[in-house]
């Protein structure tokens, strides 16, 4: 098997890896199975399109570590990735631009997942212009305090403090300002979900999706209904944060009844990673889908996830389990061989971790 990764000058920041040195674990993963792996950067279609035409002489998944690259040598326009990968006829790791585009801004996600009748908090998406008139707003998309507002295009909890928790209107009027004059207008006004942070990784395996819940917990906040906040993301595992997996058959249930239908909603293939909390009534609901969960050993949430999923494995052996879930999933949607050890240790994992839908209907 020959995987090309192809990375985009300037987009770095929202990839599976996010610099050149953290994708080099990704590399060694994919060799450590035997995989013939080929890194390329475009600065912009054209040159995306000359590799893609050199690809095609020979049998070649390509795994794109971004949304976009430049239209043109100089220009700021951009066209995605995947778009022009697909019109090239190539087999791609990853969602397609659709899904991409689906889930990039928050706002147009949940309209995406609120159509599909996926369960998500009641939110409001606000300009500058409407912050004057946010008490009818608030009546019309049926929100109440306390509220919670955030960025609409940033990722890793950038932006998000305690403060973004609201309960009146003066406080919702001044955290909108402030957000949105700090990181760019639409802003984000979401019904506040008090229960703690559940994250879910979902595979696309080929019988039927496997996840992987994890509850993200915290020990320096008081309250346990505060938000997850950019300083403590910033924290390394096991300093004040840590991840514990979830175990309850009811939880993983009722997460499986919301993640299935939101991966399906916005059309994900192979993987993603689903953020999720408890409303008041104990219901949980989606409030952010990954387009393209990090693959950093072992910063990423979702390489933490499996660490701890397979405690009693090494560090290398999870993440290299994780790179293979990705691979596989790809390599069966596009019928490409499979080398043995990523088959092995993928298949493994799923056969350990059918969905508890299936445990229950067959208890």
């Amino acid at each position: 098997m020959k995987i090309t990764i192809i990375n985009s000058v300037d987009f770095w920041s929202m990839g599976w890896a996010t610099d050149p040195a953290s994708q080099q674990d990704v590399i060694r993963s994919l060799r450590r199975a035997g995989v013939e792996v080929e890194i390329v950067e475009v600065g912009h279609k054209a040159e995306l399109v000359e590799v893609l035409q050199q690809l095609k002489s020979e049998p070649c998944l390509v795994w794109p570590n971004a949304y976009q690259v430049y239209a043109f040598e100089g220009s700021s326009d951009t066209v995605w990735l995947a778009d022009v990968i697909d019109e090239q006829g190539l087999p791609m790791i990853g969602s397609n631009a659709r899904a991409l585009k689906n889930v990039m801004l928050k706002d147009e996600c949940q309209r995406v997942l609120e159509h599909h009748g996926v369960a998500i908090p009641a939110f409001a998406s606000l300009d500058k212009t409407q912050l004057n008139d946010l008490e009818t707003i608030l009546e019309t998309r049926h929100l109440s305090f306390p509220l919670f507002v955030k960025p609409n295009a940033l990722s890793s909890s950038k932006g998000i403090t305690q403060d973004c928790v609201v309960h009146n209107l003066e406080e919702l009027h001044q955290q909108a300002l402030l957000m949105g004059d700090s990181f760019g207008y639409p802003v984000m006004v979401e019904e506040y979900l008090p229960g703690r942070d559940i994250t879910v990784a979902v595979f696309m395996t080929p019988e039927r999706p496997v996840i992987l819940a994890t509850y993200y917990d915290t020990e320096i906040y008081d309250d346990p209904g505060a938000v997850l906040d950019h300083s403590v993301r910033m924290r390394d595992w096991d300093d004040g944060k840590w991840l514990r997996v979830v175990e309850e058959p009811e939880m993983l249930a009722q997460i499986e009844s919301v993640v299935l239908p939101a991966c399906d909603a916005v059309g994900i293939s192979e993987f993603t990673r689903i953020d999720c909390r408890l409303d008041r009534n104990g219901r949980l609901k989606a409030f952010d889908v990954n387009g393209l969960p990090g693959l950093e050993l072992p910063f990423s949430t979702t390489v933490w996830q499996m660490i701890v999923k397979m405690k009693d494995q090494s560090d290398v052996y999870a993440f290299d389990t994780l790179v293979s879930l990705v691979v596989y999933c790809a390599a069966c949607r596009h019928q490409v061989d499979i080398p043995s050890r990523i088959k092995t240790l993928a298949e493994d994992y799923i056969a350990a971790n059918t969905l508890i839908t299936e445990r229950l209907e067959t208890a």
